[in-house]
This record gives structure tokens, C-alpha cells and sequence, in this order.
């Protein structure tokens, strides 16, 4: 079912009327909706692809960018970008599961850590897939690529996590299936964005929030919480470029085209960056993230095991559910590990694409 409604009709044939009547050479804004601040490592790489499109389209497209969710909070920009209140953005889908019963394949953790091989894999499955594209046309939606947080760690205040029985009684901020296995585990889990993290924290609300390596700065939790455990655990993929479908087939095949494209460079562009803004808890040896002293813990293997161990039942809740919707959740789970494999097998025999003398 398409979420089309009144105000969404005026709008999109605004849209498609101002498409018609621009000259050729005329600059067209689109408006990108982001619940994130700008600054990190993400919100970089959306300034590249928007940079990119200026530049590769000779100015006829142009992106204006409303971060901290100025224009549509992250719950309401699947339904917004659908409807035309923005033309291209940000969407979660472990903040509209419902609505990505599919898609959200790609926030349960598998054997396959690397943030390429995992973002190559979930964007070509997208592409592919025929249940999948249906699921973002029925939001009237076009995917253009896929983020990837990165694999979940955790960051704490004045409670330091050494092994897993540590999180027993603590409050903790959760993502998706990754927080209600923290519950199973003895914790409180608490739901909610991550752009609340900090004042929850700070205030006491939390005791601590799942979290990725480079969004501790970008969101500056150091300043309030100092104890890290490297979780190492999965990563969320359900996090997806998309743009409003009526203005998408509104542009022209070249400017389509040039869309697409950068929807696979910047896949690259923004694994490369990624891994190095993710070094903060990979290669410190100062523990320090951008001048605050924080303390750096390791889980044993047999917790992160442990951890593995503890997703196996809701595979099975996401199998059950996706039947239910209509699609063959076995099928499609079993096309997503082939492509983690054949990305897992080209990235251990030819490296990352960047180290390959491609000028990446």
C-alpha cells in the first residue's frame, strides 16, 4: 500500500510541474532530510555525494541539506520522503519495522563483521531482489544506497562492562534486536533514538547506549561517559539513501544515471572513511577520543560468542514475521549470506578497492 494522500499529490505535482518548466541549465534543489548532526564520518560522506551530484550534473541538481532532524524527525521520514516533504534522505528501518519487515534483514547479525563486504552485500541484495524493491515502491520510495553503522560497541558512565554479567541491572540504551538481547541478558532495555543518547545519559536516565566507534565523537559522548567495552557485535544495515520515487522519475536517464553511480561509489568512499574514523577503538594507544580520556575494554571470545548464540531466536521472529508478509524469508535470507560470502571471498583475495591501484 502506497501512503499517497492529498497533500502529497499537490506536492509532487508541483514538483514535476516546476521540472517541466525549468530551463535546461537551471540549478534544481532537492531537500535531504537527516536526523543526525552534521559532523562525523556519515554526514562527510553525504556532503561527498552531494558535492558529487553538483558537480557531475554541471549544477542542475543541487542538495540542501536539514540535518538534526529539522525537517523530519527519524521516525517520520519514511512516510515524509513517501509523501514529498522531502526529496531524498536518511531512513531507519529499525524505526519503521513494520513498515521494513524485509529490509530490516539487514540489522540482524551474522558471522560477516566487515562494514564493506556487509553494505556491498545489503545494497546489491536491494537491487536485486524483487520483494525488496516492492517494499520501497509500496513506500514510494527509491533506494539509492546503503549506510552501515558499523559494528555495536557500548559506552558507559562511571560503570565499567568487562564481561557480559556486568550488564546485569543496567539501564542500557538499545538498537533493534541488539537491545533486547542485552534484556535477555539481565539488562533494562530502553528504546529510543540515538540522538537522545547524550542527555539520557547525562542525566541518569541510562547507565549507558549500543553505540558505533565513530559516532562517540560525532555525537561528543565522551564528554559524559569514559567506559567503553568493544562489542564487536553485528552492525545495523537497515539504514538507507532514499529519495521520493515521483521526483526521482521526474529527473532525466542522465541525471538518474549519474544518481545510481554515486550510489555505488559512495559505498566505497564512505567504507574507506569509516574504517578509519572506526581506529578510535581499533588503535589507541593514547585512550584518548578527541582529548578526553576514556578506558578501553575487550569481551572475551566466549562472550562475543555468547553473543552470536543469543540472536539465533529472533532469526527466527524475522522468519516467521517476513512469511507472514508474503515474502519467502528463507529465500531471501539465504541470497543475502551467498552475497556476504562472494564480497567476504573478493575482499580476502583482492583487498579493499581502494588498496587495488584504482585511485579510490
Amino acid at each position: 500500500m502506497r501512503y499517497i494522500n492529498n497533500i502529497k499529490t499537490v506536492v509532487c505535482a508541483g514538483l514535476l510541474a516546476i521540472a517541466i518548466v525549468l530551463p535546461a541549465n537551471a540549478t534544481r534543489v532537492l531537500t535531504w532530510t537527516d536526523g543526525s548532526p552534521n559532523r562525523g564520518t556519515r554526514a562527510e560522506a553525504a556532503q561527498w555525494f552531494a558535492d558529487e551530484l553538483e558537480k557531475r550534473t554541471n549544477g542542475e541538481l543541487k542538495i540542501e541539506f536539514h540535518w538534526g532532524g529539522a525537517l523530519l524527525k527519524p521516525k517520520a521520514a519514511v512516510k515524509g520522503i513517501g509523501a514529498g516533504a522531502a526529496d531524498m534522505g536518511l531512513v531507519l528501518g529499525v524505526y519503521n519495522p513494520k513498515l521494513h519487515q524485509a529490509y530490516i534483514l539487514g540489522d540482524m547479525p551474522t558471522p560477516y563483521s566487515d562494514p564493506w563486504v556487509s553494505t556491498r552485500a545489503i545494497y546489491d541484495l536491494v537491487r536485486q531482489n524483487e520483494d525488496l524493491q516492492a517494499e520501497f515502491a509500496n513506500l514510494n520510495l527509491q533506494y539509492i544506497t546503503n549506510v552501515t553503522s558499523t559494528e555495536i560497541q557500548l559506552i558507559c558512565k562511571d560503570t565499567p562492562v568487562k564481561t557480559l554479567d556486568d550488564v546485569h541491572g543496567l539501564k542500557v540504551r538499545g538498537i533493534g534486536v541488539y537491545g533486547k538481547i542485552f534484556s535477555d541478558l539481565g539488562a533494562a532495555n530502553v528504546a529510543m533514538p540515538v540522538y537522545e543518547a547524550y542527555q539520557a545519559i547525562d542525566t541518569g536516565l541510562v547507565n549507558c547506549t549500543q553505540i558505533y566507534g565513530y559516532a562517540i565523537p560525532a555525537f561528543k559522548l565522551q564528554e559524559i561517559a569514559q567506559e567503553i567495552t568493544k562489542l564487536d557485535w553485528g552492525a545495523l544495515l537497515g539504514l538507507a539513501y532514499v529519495m521520493n520515487k515521483d521526483t526521482y522519475d521526474s529527473l532525466t536517464p542522465e541525471q538518474q544515471q549519474i544518481i545510481d553511480d554515486l550510489g555505488v561509489e559512495s559505498i566505497d568512499y564512505y567504507v574507506k572513511k569509516m574504517l578509519l574514523d572506526n581506529d578510535i577503538l581499533i588503535n589507541n594507544p593514547t585512550s584518548e577520543i578527541d582529548g578526553t580520556k576514556v578506558n578501553i575494554y575487550e569481551l572475551s571470545d566466549a562472550d562475543k560468542a555468547r553473543l552470536l548464540d543469543a540472536t539465533r531466536k529472533y532469526h527466527e521472529e524475522w522468519r516467521k514475521a517476513t512469511n507472514e508478509a508474503g515474502v519467502d524469508a528463507a529465500a531471501l535470507q539465504a541470497q543475502f549470506l551467498d552475497l556476504l560470502k562472494k564480497y567476504e571471498e573478493e575482499r580476502k583475495a583482492k583487498g579493499y578497492p581502494w588498496n587495488r591501484g584504482s585511485g579510490k
